[in-house]
């Protein structure tokens, strides 16, 4: 059970991370040459989203064990699955096999610690 815990912990991590750079250097993740106002725009919107949630699916497993607790990480799971699918959009594989990785993650931890 630690393990996974610490397993979620990181890829919370990650996910803060990125939406972090997201927010910051829109153009990192969409690999573009110059930002647009439309990359800064849902750069901060990712960030807004995955920030939160990301501190949540963090938290979470620790402070409530049960429903709540795998409520929250299923949200985070479900964020990650709309990630994989805009990988799957945009052909971008890591993209898709980092938000699947999480997805397993956030997932496993929610069923472990209902």
């Amino acid at each position: 059970m630690n393990v996974l815990l610490g397993a979620n912990a990181v890829a919370a991590l990650a996910g803060i991370a990125f939406a972090v750079v997201g927010g910051v250097r829109p153009t990192a993740l969409s690999e573009s040459g110059t930002p647009t106002a439309g990359e800064r725009f849902y750069g901060w919107m990712y960030a807004t989203r995955g920030v939160p949630l990301g501190a949540a699916a963090l938290v979470a497993p620790l402070a409530w064990s049960g429903p709540a607790g795998s409520l929250i990480l299923c949200a985070a799971a479900a964020a990650q699955v709309g990630d994989a699918v805009i990988g799957v959009a945009t052909r971008k594989w890591t993209m898709i096999a980092g938000a699947s990785l999480l997805t397993s993650i956030h997932t496993a931890t929610a069923v472990a610690t209902a």
